[in-house]
């Protein structure tokens, strides 16, 4: 089974340089080309936290960077009925000096890899984060994330998820990021929140020189 929900973020929008930040779940039985793919990368930023991960899961020739925060903060852990896009929300005003940390990580070890478990959640608002920085618009945004869905059948089996758990993790509605940037715009931007939390000004130079066409 190759690496899942793996895709170039620079798909995302035509001002983005390709092969400088790729977005996928978490490794389980790797392709040769993603074998390939991943050892020219210099960073792989893993957003699980410590029980949903195991130490050898990436070779350990690779510099992977676990950046998963305590368990209160997996979406797993959140309210199983709470709408998914409200669950963003409360992750971005919650967690946002950790958001504005990977954000910087990603910054200073491009190309790169992020990925949570099902590379939706955590991974999506991280992305959303970035593409906000480097100023694609939300449509773009939107699209990026619902390409998602497409993977979820396969993630979820490679995941094990049951089917008790929450619909909201088993989804990726457009609605969900719609409502996330929408916040996001009301708390100014990614720009202002992240930098307001943390985030170097010169990591989101270097994000822009890194990611975008000149």
């Amino acid at each position: 089974m190759p690496l899942l929900n793996l895709r170039d973020v620079a798909t995302a929008g035509a001002s983005l340089r390709p092969g400088v930040l790729y977005r996928s779940a978490q490794p389980h039985s790797l392709s040769a080309e993603d074998v390939e793919l991943v050892s020219r990368l210099r960073l792989i930023a893993d957003l699980r936290g410590a029980r949903e991960r195991t130490e050898d899961d990436w070779d350990p020739g690779l510099r992977v960077i676990r950046l998963g925060p305590d368990e209160a903060g997996s979406p797993a852990s959140l309210p199983p009925d709470m709408p998914l896009g409200e669950l963003y929300v409360l992750l971005l005003d919650h967690r946002t000096a950790w958001f504005a940390r990977v954000v910087g990580e990603i910054a200073d070890g491009l190309p790169a890899l992020v990925h949570c478990a099902a590379g939706k959640d955590r991974t999506g608002i991280v992305v959303a984060l970035i593409l906000d920085l480097l100023g694609v618009g939300h449509d773009a945004i939107v699209r990026d994330y619902a390409l998602t869905a497409d993977h979820l059948p396969a993630v979820l089996e490679m995941l094990a998820v049951r089917e008790e758990v929450g619909p909201a993790l088993r989804q990726a509605p457009e609605s969900a990021m719609r409502t996330l940037l929408a916040a996001l715009e009301e708390r100014g931007g990614a720009e202002k929140l992240l930098v307001a939390h943390g985030l170097d000004p010169e990591r989101v130079s270097r994000l822009r020189r890194a990611m975008l066409e000149p």
